[in-house]
C-alpha cells in the first residue's frame, strides 16, 4: 500500500554534480517508519534513489540549510517541500547561532554539553579570531549600548569560537539557556551564573530572532571564497596534530566531554571546525590503511556519515612533541582495550567500538603537520 504524505517529510534538496558543473534539484522524501529515504529528480522527474535505509541520515539531521552525505553525494536541504512537513517540522527545526567569548577550552566544552542536554545540537562549528568589523557586524544591534566599547575592546583580535545550533525553539532556548547578560543577575544554573562575571565577559553572545540568527550564519560561515579572507580558520601549523571527533561522538553529544578531555590533558586547541567529509576524501585520507586494518571500510564509512569535527592540537609545553604526547592521551584503537588498560584515555571513556572510537589523531609524529594540513588548507577551501 502507498504511505501517504502524512507517513512521510518531503524537502527540496541541492547537490552540485561536478563532473556536469551544475546543481541538480531533488524532492527527498523521509519515511519515519523505517527511517528510508527516496529521492526524485525534479528535472528529469524520474526517480534517482530508490527507497532506502542510509547510514546516518534519520529525521533528526534535517533542518533548512544542512548538509547530508547520501550515498557517497553531499545533498544540501533549502527547503520544506510540501505544506505538512512545514507544519509540523518548523519549529523541531529552528536554527540560532551563538559565539562562545574567549574561555578556557575546558569551559567550552562544558557550555557545549549543556547546549545539548537541553536538546540543542550544534551542526555548525568554527574557531576564528574576530576584527573590530566583524564585532560590529555581529554586535550590530547593541552599537549604541553602553557597553560597546567596552566589548569591542575586549574582543578585537581575539579567538572565539562561532555556532550554529539546531532545536525546537531554538533562539528562545539557548536565551533562557545563557541567562540574564549581566551574570550577576542571571538565573542560578544558567551559563552565564556559572561562568560569566560581568556584561562584558559573560561566556556566550546569542542572536535575538531567527532573522538574525540567519544573518550571524550567513556571516560567520561564509561560502567559498569569501571564507579565505572572513573569519578565517586559526591553524598554526606548528609542532601540532590533528585531532577528529568523529560523526557518531558528535552526534551523541560527546564533543563537550572531547574539549574538557584535552585541556586537562595539557593541550590548546588552537583551529577547530566543523565539517561533512565526502566519501572519496575519507577514502584517501585513511588508504594507509587500507588492506592493512580489516575495519578499513568501516572507519571510511564512519568518517563520511555525518558531521565531524576536526582539530588543531597543540601541547602545553613546548619543550614536548606534541603528536607523540598526544598520541598516549587518545589511548588504544580499540575502546575495550583501552578501558582495560588505558582507562583515562579518550577512547576509553568515549569509545564503543575500534570503528566508532570517538577520535582519530596522526598516528605518526610525523603525519601530525601533514594531516593538519590536509584538514586546514586543502579540505576547508
Amino acid at each position: 500500500m502507498e504511505e501517504s504524505y502524512a507517513d512521510k517529510y518531503s524537502f527540496i534538496g541541492e547537490w552540485y554534480d561536478n563532473q556536469a558543473n551544475l546543481k541538480r534539484r531533488f524532492n527527498i522524501f523521509y519515511y519515519p517508519s523505517d527511517d528510508t529515504i527516496e529521492m526524485y529528480d525534479l528535472k528529469s522527474r524520474k526517480t534517482f534513489v530508490k527507497r532506502v535505509k542510509v547510514n546516518g541520515v534519520t529525521l533528526d539531521r534535517f533542518y533548512i540549510g544542512c548538509t547530508l552525505s547520501i550515498l557517497g553525494r553531499l545533498i544540501k536541504i533549502i527547503d520544506f517541500a510540501c505544506d505538512h512537513t512545514r507544519k509540523k517540522l518548523h519549529n523541531e527545526m529552528q536554527v540560532t547561532f551563538a559565539m562562545i567569548k574567549p574561555l578556557p577550552t575546558e569551559i567550552v566544552g562544558k557550555i557545549l554539553s549543556h547546549f545539548h542536554e537541553h536538546g540543542l545540537r550544534v551542526t555548525k562549528m568554527k574557531k576564528s579570531r574576530l576584527t573590530a568589523e566583524d564585532i560590529n557586524i555581529l554586535y550590530r544591534s547593541q552599537v549604541t549600548d553602553p557597553t560597546f566599547p567596552f566589548l569591542l575592546d575586549y574582543l578585537t583580535g581575539e579567538m572565539v569560537y562561532g555556532l550554529e545550533l539546531v532545536g525546537r525553539d531554538a533562539v528562545l532556548v539557548c536565551i533562557k539557556l545563557l541567562g540574564d547578560k549581566d551574570p550577576r543577575k542571571a538565573e542560578i544554573g544558567s551559563i552565564r551564573a556559572l561562568y560569566g562575571t560581568d556584561p562584558v565577559k559573560n561566556c556566550v553572545h546569542a542572536s535575538s530572532s531567527s532573522e538574525s540568527a540567519i544573518e550571524d550564519i550567513e556571516y560567520f560561515f561564509p561560502p567559498p571564497p569569501l571564507n579565505s579572507t572572513r573569519l578565517c580558520l586559526t591553524a598554526t601549523l606548528s609542532n601540532c596534530t590533528l585531532c577528529i571527533v568523529k560523526p557518531h561522538a558528535i552526534l551523541e553529544g560527546k564533543l563537550g566531554a572531547a574539549l574538557e578531555a584535552i585541556d586537562k590533558g595539557g593541550f590548546n586547541v588552537t583551529a577547530l571546525y566543523m565539517l561533512i567529509v565526502e566519501n572519496i576524501n575519507a577514502a584517501e585520507f585513511y588508504e594507509v590503511y587500507k588492506g592493512i586494518v580489516p575495519e578499513y571500510k568501516g572507519m571510511v564509512e564512519e568518517l563520511s556519515s555525518g558531521p565531524c569535527v576536526a582539530m588543531e592540537i597543540v601541547a602545553k609545553n613546548k619543550n614536548v612533541n606534541t603528536a607523540v604526547e598526544f598520541r598516549k592521551l587518545v589511548g588504544p584503537s580499540d575502546p575495550e582495550i583501552a578501558r582495560l588498560l588505558r582507562p583515562d584515555t579518550l577512547r576509553a571513556k568515549l569509545g564503543k567500538t575500534k570503528v566508532q572510537n570517538a577520535v582519530h589523531c596522526s598516528d605518526l609524529a610525523e603525519d601530525g603537520l601533514l594531516e593538519v594540513e590536509y584538514f586546514f588548507k586543502i579540505l576547508a577551501l
